[in-house]
């Protein structure tokens, strides 16, 4: 048959080719295949400017997909192949005190050092007719409630993770919560408030005792000023603080020996005294108590107003 013939015939004539240069001529032109499919990838994925004549730019994958070539980008987007970014998150650093409701412990909160220093912080709690003081973190005596923040008429405390207001005795719950740094709207409320509680200017002339002569108060009022550097809320060790009030209002902070009684005797005060002033702040505004509890840690002088049975007596000592 002619067929078979044929067949031979080719056979034998690609014997007689050069295989292995046929061979490795095929593998060249497929690697330069390969690498034009790789540059043109290339190009598509990284865009690159060109200038045009009119001054504005043009990218080179537009001119690809004019060509008749596309690339879907946003699908290799994707993939994430390098991770996924997350812009950090900014945490809110002071806690949300708004709505906040009050809590159904029987406590009281007689005094307060306010401040946006969670080392400074203090409050003065009476809880079961046992008064202490309290840091930020601390736990409350014979609660599980833990102290959280310090507010200008308020504290913040936490029980079984649950957030609770507890009122400065004699404050207006009503009234929004301000913190240290809003100054300019604590000194606001503290003017409307002195006028509406403070000493009337007829009032203001009191009797003077006059203890700056004293070595052992001033003394004493060192030790004081040293324990208050450290813990503002020693104060409760050498004086016992409770709100006083007439016909239902605040009046002052009634005074009793705490458990250092030298102080308050060398001082001349007496149990039952209704502290008003100190240094001319108010003490019946929050911010200037706060004020005042920094007189008593920098300044040399000290002067306390009290009320007595109806009188004023302004006592002075000095702080060596």
């Amino acid at each position: 048959m002619v067929l078979p013939n044929n067949v031979t015939s080719l056979s034998v004539a690609l014997a007689k080719l050069p295989q292995q240069k046929i061979a490795q001529a095929l593998s060249a032109l497929l690697l330069i295949y390969i690498a034009f499919l790789a540059a043109n990838i290339t190009w598509l994925v990284v865009p690159q400017k060109s200038s045009v004549g009119d001054g504005g730019t043009i990218n080179s994958a537009a001119q690809a997909n004019k060509s008749g070539q596309s690339f879907n980008i946003s699908a290799l987007q994707a993939l994430n192949l390098f991770g996924i970014f997350n812009e950090p998150v900014v945490q809110e650093t002071q806690m949300v005190v708004e709505n906040v409701p009050e809590t159904r412990l029987q406590l009281t909160l007689s005094g307060l050092v306010a401040s946006d220093d969670a080392g400074i912080a203090a409050a003065i709690i009476e809880h079961q007719k046992k008064q202490a003081t309290y840091g930020i973190g601390d736990l409350i005596t014979g609660t599980r409630a833990s102290l959280e923040q310090v507010l200008i008429d308020r504290v913040i405390i936490k029980q079984s993770g649950r957030l609770e207001t507890l009122m400065l005795d004699g404050a207006d719950y009503n009234q929004p919560a301000q913190r240290v740094s809003n100054k300019k709207a604590s000194s606001e409320q503290g003017d409307k408030t002195a006028k509406a509680t403070g000493p009337k200017a007829e009032q203001t002339k009191a009797n003077t005792v006059d203890q700056r002569s004293n070595t052992n108060l001033s003394q004493s009022a060192q030790r004081l000023r040293a324990d208050l550097q450290n813990n503002p809320g020693k104060i409760t060790d050498y004086l016992r603080i409770s709100p006083a009030r007439e016909a239902g209002k605040l009046v002052g902070y009634r005074l009793s020996p705490g458990k250092d009684p030298e102080f308050f005797k060398l001082s001349g005060l007496k149990s039952g005294d209704i502290a008003v002033q100190m240094n001319g702040h108010n003490l019946l505004v929050s911010l200037e108590a706060a004020q005042a509890m920094s007189a008593l840690k920098t300044e040399s002088n000290i002067s306390l107003l009290v009320k007595r049975q109806n009188e004023l007596i302004e006592i002075l000592f000095s702080i060596e």
